[in-house]
């Protein structure tokens, strides 16, 4: 089957090289446009770009997608992962047999932007990816396909993304053989069970140790490695970012709700129920530490709090 492929960041670079290793033929691939980052204002192109480039695909990389609606057109499907835009009607049906979505959740819950970031938050032990026939509306599609993968307790969004591009790659390899060979079965999806997760906002950012333990703990490796949880403390001009935690067992009442207690080489924070161990933090200006290393060059006390 010939297919166009439209994706940006590395989520879809995964499967993007996934369809390659397959049988189907990649004839076009569209990606978002470089951006020009750092002090130096140096082009970065997103890994999908890279990746076409790298493999000698045709590349496209317009301001809007409809742009490349022609070009889509004569193939026979169009596969979106993670684009980054919301396609209109003429670039969905572009294609001979319309376009496929690879959604990393288990739909109909988690439509929206950050459903990795939301089911780590929310303490979900299971996730998967959908493989969507793509409508008009926001992740609403007919269901071709999901696969589950469980979400360890202290799995990361960076793991869980890793994880799950692999096995959206694996997914949709198989949605388009049973498409081309038309024995391909579609789901409705259950409006009535939905969940949206919105983006992560600044807001979402902010560590509220009057949570328990485990809440605390989900948002951090929910945001991390890419964003950061945020937290202040009265020593250090501006926020701390917390990239990883554990839940310090058999600790329950020892310590109020942000309160700080350093003990052999760890830091030690109290929640609302039980106690958080940051593993991993950083400064202002500073570099991404262990624990054990930042106390090496400095002091930390009195309490975290999520905002100023």
């Amino acid at each position: 089957m010939k297919v166009a492929f439209a994706g940006t960041p590395d989520f879809a670079a995964t499967i993007l090289h996934g369809l390659l290793d397959s049988k189907h033929d990649v004839g076009l691939v569209v990606s978002q446009p470089d951006s020009r980052r750092g002090r130096g204002r140096k082009t970065i192109p997103p890994p999908v770009a890279e990746l076409a480039r790298e493999a000698d695909i045709p590349l496209l990389q317009p301001e809007r997608i409809s742009e490349a609606t022609d070009a889509i057109s004569v193939h026979d499907a169009l596969v979106v992962a993670a684009y980054g835009q919301i396609l209109r009607p003429d670039t969905l049906y572009a294609a001979r047999l319309d376009s496929w979505n690879v959604h990393a959740s288990l739909l109909p819950k988690y439509r929206g932007a950050a459903p990795i970031e939301r089911a780590i938050m929310d303490g979900e032990k299971e996730s998967g990816v959908t493989i969507m026939k793509m409508d008009e509306g926001l992740d609403t599609g007919d269901i071709a396909l999901r696969k589950t993968t469980p979400i360890p307790p202290d799995m990361n969004a960076g793991e869980l993304t890793e994880a799950l591009a692999s096995l959206g790659a694996e997914a949709m390899i198989e949605v388009l053989g049973l498409l081309e060979d038309a024995k391909l079965t579609l789901i409705r999806q259950d409006s009535l069970k939905a969940t949206y997760a919105s983006k992560v906002s600044g807001e979402d950012q902010a560590l509220d140790f009057g949570s328990s333990a485990g809440e605390v703990h989900n948002v951090v490796r929910a945001l991390s490695p890419r964003i950061g949880a945020r937290a202040y403390n009265e020593g250090f001009d501006g926020p701390i970012k917390v990239w990883r935690t554990r839940v310090a067992e058999g600790r329950d009442a020892e310590l109020r709700s942000g309160e700080i207690s350093v003990e052999n080489g760890g830091i030690f924070v109290g929640c609302g129920d039980g106690v958080v161990e940051v593993l991993e933090l950083q400064t202002p200006g500073g570099k991404r530490l262990s624990a054990r290393e930042f106390l090496r060059g400095n002091e930390i006390g009195g309490s975290l709090r999520g905002g100023e």
